[in-house]
C-alpha cells in the first residue's frame, strides 16, 4: 500500500514538474515575442524608397474591405500543384484559401497542374470560381519552380487581365489561417521571408555568381524575398515574369542555375528596380518551424524527401 501511495505521489510530482515546464517555455516565448515587437529596429514598417509594410494591426480592416467591395475589386490567386504535390497540398490549401483569402471579395483561383483530372472538387464559397489550367510535365522540380513563371506568363496573366484587379501567385505547400485581405493588395507586392526578416544583409542568401542573370552585387538590396508568395496588378506582374523568365533562360543557354531558382531571380528583379510597391511582413507566409507568431498563412510540413526526387 506504501508502495503504490508513493508511486501515486511520484506520478503526481512528475506531473506537476511538466507541466511547469510547459508553462515556462510558453511564458519565454511570449516574452521573446513581445521582445521582438518591441525592439524591432531592422524591420521598419516603411521601406527606403516610401513603400508601406504591412503588419497586422497597422491598418483598418473594415475601411479596407469597404474600399475594395465598393470598387468591386475582384482578386485573383493562382497555384501550381504538380507531381505529387497536388496530392500531398493542394486540398489542404484550396479549402483554407477558400475560408480566409480575401473573403469579403469575388475571387478567381487559377490552378495549374499536369493532372487536371486529379485536382479535388472544392465547393467554393459564392463569389469564388476556379479555372484550372494544364502545365507541361517537367521532370527536374527546379525546372518546374523556375519554369513556372513561363506559366504565369503564357497561361494566367492573358485570362486574369480580363478577369481581375489583382493577381497573387503562391506556392501550393502553404496553409491559410486568418483573414488574408485587401490590406495585401497593391500594384507590385512581395513577401518577407520569414527566415531572414531579422538577419544582417551579408546573411541574404542572394545569387553572388556575377555570370548569373540573377546576381546581385554587393551593398545592393534592401530585404530578402521569399517566392512563395507575390503578386500585383495583371500589368505589373507581366513586367516581373517577363524578366525573370528572361533571366532563368539566360542562365540555362550558358549551363548555370541560380542558387535559389526562380527565387534568386525574383530577389533580383525586386532589388535593383527598387520595388515592389508594397511588402508584406512574415505575417503573411510564415514558417511554423520558427517561434510561436500570429500568422495568415504558414508552410506546411515540407515532404522534400518523397517530393523532390
Amino acid at each position: 500500500m506504501k508502495s503504490a501511495a508513493r508511486m501515486k505521489s511520484m506520478v503526481t510530482v512528475n506531473r506537476k514538474r511538466i507541466f511547469l515546464c510547459i508553462l515556462l517555455c510558453l511564458s519565454l516565448t511570449y516574452f521573446f515575442y513581445v521582445k521582438s515587437l518591441i525592439c524591432f529596429p531592422k524591420v521598419p514598417t516603411a521601406t527606403p524608397w516610401g513603400a508601406p509594410i504591412v503588419w497586422e494591426g497597422a491598418y483598418d480592416s473594415e475601411e479596407e474591405n469597404r474600399l475594395h467591395q465598393k470598387q468591386r475589386t475582384v482578386v485573383g490567386l493562382s497555384v501550381f500543384a504538380i507531381n505529387q504535390y497536388l496530392e500531398s497540398y493542394l486540398a489542404d490549401f484550396l479549402v483554407s484559401a477558400n475560408i480566409y483569402f480575401m473573403p469579403n471579395l469575388s475571387c478567381v483561383f487559377y490552378i495549374l497542374t499536369d493532372r487536371p483530372d486529379d485536382v479535388p472538387d472544392i465547393e467554393l464559397r459564392p463569389g469564388v470560381s476556379k479555372v484550372i489550367l494544364q502545365v507541361p510535365k517537367r521532370g527536374r522540380w527546379q525546372d518546374i519552380s523556375m519554369l513556372r513563371m513561363r506559366d504565369l506568363l503564357e497561361l494566367v496573366l492573358p485570362r486574369a487581365v480580363e478577369k481581375v484587379d489583382y493577381l497573387f501567385c503562391m506556392d501550393v505547400d502553404q496553409i491559410f489561417t486568418s483573414n488574408y485581405g485587401p490590406e495585401a493588395l497593391g500594384e507590385l507586392v512581395a513577401q518577407l521571408h520569414s527566415g531572414y526578416y531579422l538577419s544582417n544583409k551579408e546573411d541574404f542568401t542572394y545569387e553572388r555568381d556575377p555570370r548569373s542573370a540573377a546576381y546581385i552585387p554587393p551593398g545592393k538590396g534592401q530585404f530578402y524575398y521569399h517566392a512563395a508568395v507575390f503578386g500585383g496588378t495583371p500589368s505589373r506582374l507581366f513586367n516581373l515574369t517577363s524578366s525573370c523568365l528572361k533571366g532563368i533562360l539566360r542562365d540555362k543557354e550558358h549551363n548555370i542555375e541560380a542558387v535559389w531558382h526562380d527565387e534568386s531571380h525574383l530577389n533580383r528583379y525586386f532589388a535593383l528596380e527598387k520595388l515592389p510597391q508594397k511588402v508584406l511582413s512574415p505575417e503573411y507566409c510564415w514558417d511554423n518551424r520558427l517561434w510561436l507568431k500570429f500568422h495568415k498563412l504558414v508552410w506546411a510540413k515540407k515532404l522534400y524527401s518523397k517530393l523532390r526526387v
